[in-house]
C-alpha cells in the first residue's frame, strides 16, 4: 500500500468512526425524546416548542465555524427536531398551494421536514380551518401583501384563534419553486419571546387611514413598527410589524390603542427573527 493511500485509508476511518459517534448520539437523543414524552403522557397539543428550538439553532449558527453551509448545518437539525417533536404529540402542517404558487410547499418541506406530514390545500381559508379546527398543528400562509381579498390574517383578531408564530423562510431560501417566497406559519400556541422577536397586530381604524398617518402614529406611541398591509371592510384593518416581543399591556400598544383614529388593536402573534446567514462564517 502507499503512503498517499494509507493516509487517506486512515482519514477515511476517522470518518467512518465520527459516523458512528454521531449516530449514537442520536439515538441517545432519541431515547431522551422518548423518555421525555412519557412524562408528559397523551397530550392534545404538538409536542414542538418553538423557543426551544429557535435557541438551539442560534447557538447552532453561532458556534459554527469552516465552510459547511450554515443553512445546510440548520436544515440537518430541523429534520432531526421534526422527527422527534412527531413523536411527542400530533404534528402535522396544512399548506396554501393554489395553482401556481408551489413554493409554499417547498417552504414546509424545508423547515418541518421530509417526513413530517404535510398536506396541500387550495385555499388560504382551508388551511386556516385545519388549524383552527384540529386538523393540523400548523399552517402555512403567504406573506400578507395589499393584494389580498380577503386578507387571511384578519380573521386572527378574534378570541380563540391560531396565532402566527414563524415566518419562513427562517435560514435562507432552499428548494422552492418560482420566486423567492415568504410565508408566515400559524399555530393553537402562545407565542413565546425567543431574545430576538416581531410582534404582530391588526390595527382596526374607523376611517380610511393613511400609510403614513398611520406609521407616524406608531412612532408617536414608540413602536419600531412599520406596515405589511392594508385592507377595508367594515372597518380599516392594517397588519402591523413591530419590533420585539410585545403583550396587551405593553405601553406602547396602549398609547396606540388610546389614539381617536383607532378603533381596536389586536395582537395576532409574531414571529422569530430570521438567521442571518451573510455574516462570514468563523474561522477555526
Amino acid at each position: 500500500m502507499t503512503e498517499p493511500k494509507a493516509k487517506l485509508d486512515g482519514l477515511r476511518g476517522e470518518i467512518d468512526e465520527i459516523d458512528a459517534a454521531l449516530h449514537d448520539l442520536i439515538m441517545r437523543r432519541t431515547a431522551i425524546v422518548e423518555k421525555i414524552a412519557e412524562k408528559k403522557g397523551k397530550q392534545a397539543t404538538s409536542g414542538m416548542r418553538l423557543a426551544r428550538e429557535i435557541a438551539i439553532l442560534r447557538r447552532l449558527a453561532a458556534d459554527h465555524r469552516g465552510r459547511f453551509p450554515v443553512a445546510a448545518l440548520v436544515r440537518m437539525w430541523r429534520e432531526m427536531i421534526s422527527s422527534l417533536t412527531a413523536m411527542q404529540g400530533p404534528y402535522a402542517v396544512a399548506v396554501y398551494a393554489g395553482g401556481s404558487e408551489q413554493g409554499y410547499w417547498d417552504l414546509a418541506r424545508d423547515h418541518f421536514g421530509s417526513h413530517t406530514l404535510v398536506t396541500a390545500y387550495s385555499t388560504r381559508r382551508d388551511v386556516l380551518t385545519q388549524v383552527s379546527e384540529g386538523g393540523a398543528t400548523h399552517g402555512v400562509l403567504p406573506f400578507p401583501s395589499e393584494h389580498d381579498d380577503p386578507p387571511w390574517w384578519g380573521r386572527l383578531s378574534s378570541p380563540n384563534v391560531p396565532r402566527i408564530v414563524l415566518r419562513l423562510p427562517f435560514a435562507g431560501l432552499g428548494n422552492a419553486r418560482g420566486e423567492a417566497p415568504e410565508a408566515l406559519v400559524i399555530a393553537r400556541v402562545a407565542p413565546e419571546p425567543t431574545g430576538d422577536d416581531h410582534t404582530l397586530m391588526v390595527v382596526e381604524t374607523a376611517e380610511d387611514v393613511s400609510n403614513l398617518a398611520l406609521t407616524e402614529m406608531l412612532g408617536k406611541a414608540k413602536l419600531a413598527a412599520s406596515v405589511i398591509a392594508s385592507h377595508e371592510r367594515d372597518l380599516h384593518i392594517h397588519l402591523v410589524d413591530a419590533r420585539g416581543f410585545l403583550a396587551d399591556d405593553d405601553v406602547g400598544v396602549q398609547l396606540l390603542s388610546a389614539r381617536d383614529q383607532v378603533h381596536r388593536v389586536a395582537l395576532v402573534g409574531g414571529y422569530p427573527a430570521p438567521l442571518d446567514l451573510t455574516a462570514p462564517a468563523k474561522s477555526d
